[in-house]
């Protein structure tokens, strides 16, 4: 490419310099088209990071694959512009197209056997091969010697080569990097269609055979059917995040349903709670294949949850042991509450030193609970945390632990105003009693969430009230302010979620949906187990805090090394030395030099000899500015003779000419700002061109035709863009505008942003802001609104010229607007 390049170019320099500036001018106008789109996409990116917008790593992926294509179309334009003097561009951009690249490709994965695992065979080192829960089971199983339930766990590589085999990998990236999780309706869309994938797919006859194989290892009880339990044992589930009751799980299933019932399973992985939360979390999908156990069915006569700690309040010397006869997927699932609560003491030496229990619906004797509370103890010493143990009892009264994961304690940080006393708050008591399920207090309106997915509509905002603590309401907890059910209980999913969400959650409570009416105004304390009419009289209660709170989740730490070598910018001053290629440390400062040396490259074409076209010249103007022209045909009167210079009267692209009359406006100051410190200020009055500076790069530039104008305006550390065609086809018409920078700080310069982006609303531009960044776009208009609005343009880059310097961050910006709409073009006064 480059020897081709180079041929062409020395071709045409040589024998046709006319055709060398045409196409350095398309090569141009392509450049440019890309550079507003890097820059756009880059603000994408930098918004997902710093604003910690929650969404998955394809997402970030495509946005990356189309800066990457934008950033190669720069350099390939650029080259084409001089093909040799920038030859290393290229080099420096595939280096850093690399290196993210490195970081974006997923983790290589293995589809090869083992496909299947006895629990008690497991190796201690299979985390990645089995899931966390199977690997917790197996050892409790081997190196504790504690009683579970006989089965296997289809491994990891198993769920890799089934996407492998029916190549759904790209199908579930493409879905991913679309999904937005804080719309209910397009989450569960994308679940839909992703869960839809997975259930039409094929098990791989290698994956099917060593299920089956599995299966017929296990010893049947007295040559009865097998009744199995087939649940996830997901990587990074039953760990600090717990995924509790986002996963499906499947009871009762027979031998031949097994295959089947892996596929639910796996196809879970994707249903609209578990992607909310895990990507809530910061947790990436390639971080998390599926694991799937499938072991033999307690035929309980009751079951339940223990906690090695009281989470109500914290308490290390409490042991909470619930229990419900049968099996214990309704209380976990928060369809019912708990018939029986234990609580244990302990003493010094872990042994029981009391325990209380409502006698009459006791589901287990002493002796059970004695055991019960030795293993939950036994479990936090083994895993070195407060543990949420799942246990079963079967009908002969043998003990089964089902599972153990960490306890989530929700941080209980007083507020900054703490509640008032029971007794000084004179709201009206609309229900008390219940359980805690997560502490905190929370207020808002009523919403009543009767049947399923009616929290889709959920107003942020709100307290959601439900029948049941389903681990389904995972959807709502970021935008609730308290959840109140009546059933649940706080050993439940949905509590140990809310209690990682800091979602005050009050479960239990028997009469939420019927004592809350839609609409009203609550006051929530989960702490106290109290709802109250309307808002209690310390004031508001403070928003829940959210998972804001966890320092750096995976995704945030991916996507932070990756903006590494995306956001820096290095090359600053164009002046520089350093202002190379080979200065060039990001994709930002590839952006940076394309965009600028493009711009010299046009501008150079003055300095050539010979030829048709006489380069670019200088405007000879009132406006103290350099400002350089290069026509491309039309836009200068045909006698003008002069190489160098032209005049305000000699334009006759009506763009330009619509712009330069704004600029020229007699309202407008020119003046310098008495404020302002011009000495130490002296790089930023130089690179705006307010005293003219003898380098052409620090000059703006026009590039024009009768009636098309790219502009590049520079103001001191601030950038314009745009692009306009002004013909008699309103349907061709456009305005483009971009502003971006500034030398004051972070507020001044937003709120400048604020000010430029409100004039332009009123001209009726479509217009997109972020940060100190304005976008804005004009279409399809007639060609006399389009040169009135150019020249009002042309009135605002003049009133706006350091304007970030001397406003007053706090200012009103629509007050500012209404005095520009009504005439007035110098804000100087308003400094603050």
């Amino acid at each position: 490419m480059l020897i081709k390049n180079l041929f062409k170019f020395w071709t045409f320099q040589v024998f046709s310099p006319g055709t060398l500036v045409k196409d350095k001018y398309e090569a141009f106008k392509s450049l440019l088209a890309q550079d507003a789109c890097a820059h756009e996409t880059m603000a994408e990116l930098e918004a997902i990071f710093y604003n910690r917008t929650r969404v998955d790593l394809p997402a970030v992926t495509k946005r990356y694959d189309r800066l990457s294509a934008s950033v190669s179309s720069m350099v390939e334009s650029l080259l084409k512009m001089h093909p040799s003097r920038y030859a290393n561009l290229d080099t420096y951009y595939r280096k850093f197209d690399a290196y993210v690249r490195f970081l974006l490709e997923p983790v290589k994965v293995n589809t090869a056997p083992p496909f299947a695992i006895r629990v008690d065979e497991i190796p201690l080192d299979a985390l990645y091969l089995v899931g966390t829960k199977a690997l917790n089971l197996s050892r409790i199983n081997r190196e504790l010697g504690l009683p579970v339930p006989r089965g296997f766990v289809v491994t990891t590589n198993a769920f890799h080569c089934f996407l492998h085999h029916n190549r759904l990998n790209r199908e579930i990236n493409e879905t991913l990097a679309q999904l937005d999780i804080h719309c209910p309706h397009l989450l569960t869309k994308s679940a839909r269609k992703l869960t839809g994938l997975i259930m039409e797919a094929t098990v791989p006859n290698g994956v099917a055979s060593a299920i089956n194989q599995a299966l017929a290892a296990l010893e049947h009880p007295h040559n009865s059917p097998l009744t199995l339990a087939v649940r996830s044992s997901c990587v990074g589930e039953d760990t600090i995040a717990s995924f509790a009751g986002q996963y499906q799980t499947l009871l009762h299933v027979n031998e031949a349903e097994v295959v089947h019932a892996y596929k639910q399973v796996i196809a879970s992985k994707y249903s609209a709670q578990a992607l909310f939360y895990r990507i809530s979390r910061g947790i990436l999908d390639h971080a998390t294949p599926m694991g799937v156990m499938v072991l033999e069915m307690v035929k309980a006569m009751a079951s339940g949850i223990a906690y090695t700690r009281s989470i109500d309040p914290p308490d290390d010397d409490t042991l909470s042991i619930h229990a419900v006869p049968g099996l214990g997927d309704t209380l976990m699932g928060g369809e019912v509450s708990p018939d029986c609560l234990i609580l244990v003491k302990r003493d010094s030496s872990g042994s029981i030193s009391e325990f209380h229990a409502n006698l009459e619906k006791r589901l287990i004797d002493r002796q059970a609970i004695t055991t019960l509370a030795g293993w939950a103890g036994v479990l936090e010493n083994c895993f070195g945390s407060p543990q949420d143990m799942e246990w079963a009892m079967d009908k002969a009264r043998r003990l089964f632990i089902l599972q153990s994961r960490p306890l989530n304690l929700a941080p209980h940080t007083p507020t900054a105003a703490p509640p008032a006393t029971a007794g000084t708050i004179r709201n009206p008591v609309l229900i008390r009693g219940g359980d805690t399920a997560a502490p905190g207090r929370g207020s808002g309106p009523v919403f009543q969430a009767i049947q399923p997915f009616d929290f889709h509509d959920l107003p942020k905002g709100a307290v959601l009230v439900s029948r049941s603590a389903s681990p389904y309401l995972v959807v709502a907890l970021e935008r609730a302010n308290a959840i109140v059910t009546d059933l649940g209980s706080s050993s439940g999913h949905l509590a140990t979620v809310a209690r990682e969400f800091n979602t005050p959650t009050l479960v239990n409570t028997g009469n939420a949906t019927s004592a809350l009416t839609q609409g009203d105004r609550v006051s929530v304390d989960a702490d106290n187990r109290v709802v109250y009419q309307g808002e209690v009289a310390s004031g508001p209660s403070p928003e829940p805090t959210g998972l804001d709170d966890f320092e750096k989740p995976p995704f945030i730490e991916t996507l932070g090394n990756i903006m590494e070598f995306i956001s820096p910018l290095s090359l600053v001053d164009p002046a520089s030395p350093m202002f190379t290629p080979e200065g060039c440390r990001s994709m930002h400062d590839i952006i940076r030099f394309a965009h600028e040396t493009a711009i010299q490259e046009m501008f150079a074409l003055g300095a050539r000899k010979g030829g048709r076209r006489k380069g670019a010249r200088r405007l000879v103007s009132g406006l103290p500015m350099l400002f350089y022209l290069l026509d491309m045909g039309g836009g200068i009167k045909e006698t003008v003779t002069d190489p160098k210079e032209v005049t305000l009267a000699d334009i006759t692209s009506l763009p330009l000419e619509s712009l330069l009359n704004g600029l020229n406006h007699p309202g407008i100051r020119w003046s310098h700002i008495t404020h302002f410190d011009w000495e130490s200020h002296d790089r930023i009055v130089m690179a705006g061109g307010i005293i003219n500076a003898d380098a052409p790069q620090f000059g703006s530039y026009a590039v024009f035709s009768s009636d098309y104008l790219n502009l590049n305006l520079r103001f001191g550390y601030h950038f314009v863009i745009l692009d306009t065609l002004c013909t008699s086809i309103p349907t061709d018409n456009h305005i483009l505008f971009r502003f971006s920078g500034g030398g004051g700080d972070a507020l001044a310069r937003t709120t400048r942003a604020g000010f430029i982006g409100g004039i332009l609303k009123r001209l009726d531009f479509a217009v997109h802001a972020k940060a100190d960044l304005v976008d804005a776009r004009f279409q399809m208009g007639e060609l006399p609104e389009l040169t009135k609005r150019l020249e009002l343009i042309g009135r605002l880059l003049g009133t706006t010229r350091l304007m970030d310097l001397y406003l007053n961050g706090h200012a009103d910006v629509e007050d500012l607007v209404d005095d520009f709409m009504n005439g007035r073009y110098d804000f100087s006064s308003t400094q603050g």
